[in-house]
């Protein structure tokens, strides 16, 4: 990976590695085993504001917020260098959180070859909070955005995946000018309102959970800042009476399985037309008993672990929900049975276009196949 040590447990700061104010650390742990991995730092608000003053200075009283030359130049080697040491982030992302190597297009090599696309910034301090889910996919498409329009970012992820973000902070303190990227890694919740409240952040960037995105939004516009949300939300898909079925309910089959459906606008209920159900669910059936479940570093595996305990309970409640609700498990629908913290891909039927399940995100490996209740042909998706 980087020439700076991940087994230091600091931040990657104002162009250097430093410890936590208070040398606080907490462990990463592997989602497919639940060992303990390696121990990261874990940041207070004196480290947050320090970063935001590293940041602020980085713009205001450096020429990278105005000389495009030297910035074409920095991301350009930065960007070279992610994609040099890829295969060892994809398998870091796998280790950390559960993210197969299979899925590697879409989580890593896809936003790092985006990462100079035409800016869709305002210029300044932007304070950037990303999910568990997705975790370097959103990290490098944020802050692409922001470097390349002459912003400069404090970047605080989740803590589950914060292993993943600091290696980018690390790789970019050879490439990038000091303070223009810096890592801030904690459990605390509270060091991301103090980035939203710090005086030194012009915007704030926030892709995760709709309630902490609400407190975050408040926050921020009481403090002034820009600010931009994303929440994700649910994915409906419907099949019109004429589809070709087993191909519309096997792709969303595919997509809600791979990484353990931990992504946002997945499509995990599909609408079918009442007349053709149980068609639509021997294909969502047959579909998920092929998903390869196993470790994230193995090339075939397409779902692995969920990132947690917690992201696992979370599908298991939804699962006792469904049951709650009238629904029946086709196949799946419990944890597995080994260490770590995995769910089996399930398939559910039984449901109205009303339940829980398919009003809100899962983000697990659960498909919600339901019958089209209107009258008449189906709408096409």
């Amino acid at each position: 990976m980087s020439k700076h040590a991940r087994a230091a447990a600091t931040l990657p700061v104002d162009g250097m590695e430093r410890a936590t104010s208070e040398g606080w650390t907490f462990p990463a742990r592997s989602p497919a085993t639940g060992d303990v991995l390696w121990q990261l730092p874990d940041a207070g608000v004196d480290d947050a504001r320090a970063a935001a003053r590293a940041a602020w200075r980085a713009f205001h009283e450096t020429p990278w917020s105005t000389d495009s030359a030297l910035r074409v130049d920095a991301l350009g080697r930065f960007q070279d260098a992610l994609v040099a040491r890829s295969g060892e982030l994809a398998q870091l992302l796998a280790a950390e959180t559960g993210v197969p190597v299979s899925l590697r297009a879409a989580h890593l090599d896809a936003p790092i070859a985006g990462l100079r696309a035409v800016p869709h910034a305002s210029p300044g301090v932007t304070a950037v909070i990303t999910p568990a889910t997705s975790p370097l996919a959103v990290a490098i498409e944020e802050v692409g955005r922001v470097l390349v329009a002459g912003g400069t970012v404090v970047l605080k992820p989740a803590p589950e995946t914060a292993g993943a973000a600091l290696e980018l902070g690390r790789i970019a303190l050879d490439f990038l000018p000091r303070g223009v990227l810096n890592v801030v890694s904690t459990r605390d919740v509270d060091v991301a309102i103090a980035l939203t409240l710090d005086d030194h952040v012009d915007e704030i960037s926030f892709t995760g959970s709709s309630v902490a995105a609400h407190r975050v939004q408040v926050a921020g516009e009481q403090a002034g800042k820009r600010v931009r949300i994303d929440v994700g939300g649910t994915v409906t898909v419907r099949a019109a009476d004429d589809a070709d079925l087993g191909a519309v309910v096997s792709a969303a089959a595919v997509t809600v399985a791979a990484n353990a459906g931990q992504g946002c606008r997945l499509p995990a209920t599909v609408v079918v037309p009442a007349h053709r159900y149980a068609e639509a669910l021997h294909a969502a059936v047959e579909t998920m008993a092929e998903v390869v479940v196993g470790a994230p570093a193995e090339p075939d595996t397409l779902c692995g672990p969920l990132r947690s305990p917690v992201a696992r309970d979370r599908v298991l409640r939804y699962l006792a929900l469904a049951r709650a609700e009238g629904g029946t498990v086709e196949t799946g629908g419990q944890a597995l049975d080994r260490d770590g913290w995995w769910v089996a891909p399930t398939v559910i039927s039984g449901l109205s276009g009303e339940s829980r399940l398919v009003r809100e995100e899962i983000l697990g490996p659960v498909l919600m196949v339901v019958p089209d209740a209107r009258p008449g042909p189906s709408a096409r998706a």
